[in-house]
């Protein structure tokens, strides 16, 4: 070695390798790309070695470059299990608290309600983050994380908050044109506003290509608002959560007899952090908050089915 390196120096070198570009790397770290750039030729200087070699599809390491990646995920589980002992035995209601989940519903669901919470825990920090990839509790990306299917990781705690049930859906601006569906069999003659097809596998769009095979994907989209948007624009119908589709008046519930799958609400937290006092607060209020949507959407649910 040439000279002395620090971890930050290891952490940029770990979010390049990750985000396979300085640009990459910025994102994960809230820092600029000339930033890392300056980090990586500081640290590849220290070390004496080039650890990536620049390549048209991105970074890619050397083999220095793969040696110094194991030294330092070693190096990041240490402190990372440090910081969550640390964390887990913090007993202050007050402080940063990072919560992850899906962006339909941190927007549509959470955000009208967290003023509630930050009333009650004034001292805590809330930290939102809706990455499209889930986040990694175990490297503290996120400190509770909302998901809609039951976490299987060995090191997470886990809690079945509620279920969210979904419905079809479309807009008065869609109907004028293409007609209002009453049942089933109506349903391939029309156009549908779904997500892209990296989210195939969930239960809504499982559900859709049972009962509507060769259906006509007038719009796809990787986010829940743009799918909302679209169906309320009237591009065609959307099969979205009922609680996602109340916050939109220009959106009409159609063909109730379509029985679609509720999706399940998850939180987790890693099980080093079952003991943080903010960590505690938060999955106490999330199951609160769920229960009582719950409940409330219960008498429309049913008004909707029978009706």
């Amino acid at each position: 070695m040439q000279g002395m390196y620090h971890w930050d120096d290891l952490r940029v070198f770990l979010a390049a390798h990750r985000g396979r570009s300085h640009a990459g790397a910025a994102r994960l770290l809230g820092l600029d790309a000339t930033t890392v750039g300056r980090r990586l030729t500081a640290l590849e200087s220290a070390l004496g070695a080039r650890l990536f070699n620049r390549t048209r599809s991105g970074l890619s390491l050397t083999r220095e470059g793969a040696h110094v990646l194991a030294a330092a995920e070693r190096i990041e589980e240490q402190l990372l299990g440090i910081e969550r002992e640390v964390g887990g035995s913090d007993v202050r209601l007050e402080g940063l608290l990072r919560l992850t989940a899906g962006e339909g519903l941190m927007s549509l669901v959470l955000m009208p309600h967290l003023l509630a919470f930050r009333e009650q825990h004034p001292g805590i920090d809330l930290e939102l983050r809706t990455d499209p990839r889930p986040l990694d509790l175990a490297r503290r990306e996120a400190d509770v994380a909302l998901r809609l299917f039951r976490p299987r990781e060995e090191a997470l705690v886990v809690r079945r908050l509620g279920t969210l049930p979904y419905g079809l859906y479309g807009s008065e601006a869609y109907f004028a044109r293409r007609g209002r569906p009453r049942t089933l069999r109506e349903l391939p003659r029309h156009d549908f506003v779904t997500f892209d097809a990296s989210l195939d596998a969930i239960p809504e769009m499982r559900w859709l290509r049972r009962h509507v095979p060769g259906a006509r994907y007038a719009v796809r989209a990787n986010s829940t608002s743009a799918i909302l948007s679209a169906c309320a624009s009237g591009h065609g119908l959307a099969a979205v959560a009922t609680a996602f589709a109340a916050t939109d008046p220009r959106l009409v519930r159609v063909v109730p007899a379509a029985k679609l799958p509720s999706r399940e609400v998850w939180s987790a937290v890693h099980q080093d952090l079952r003991g943080n006092a903010r960590v505690r607060a938060l999955v106490s209020w999330l199951a609160d908050l769920f229960t009582r949507l719950e409940r409330e959407a219960a008498p429309a649910h049913a008004s909707q089915e029978t009706s």
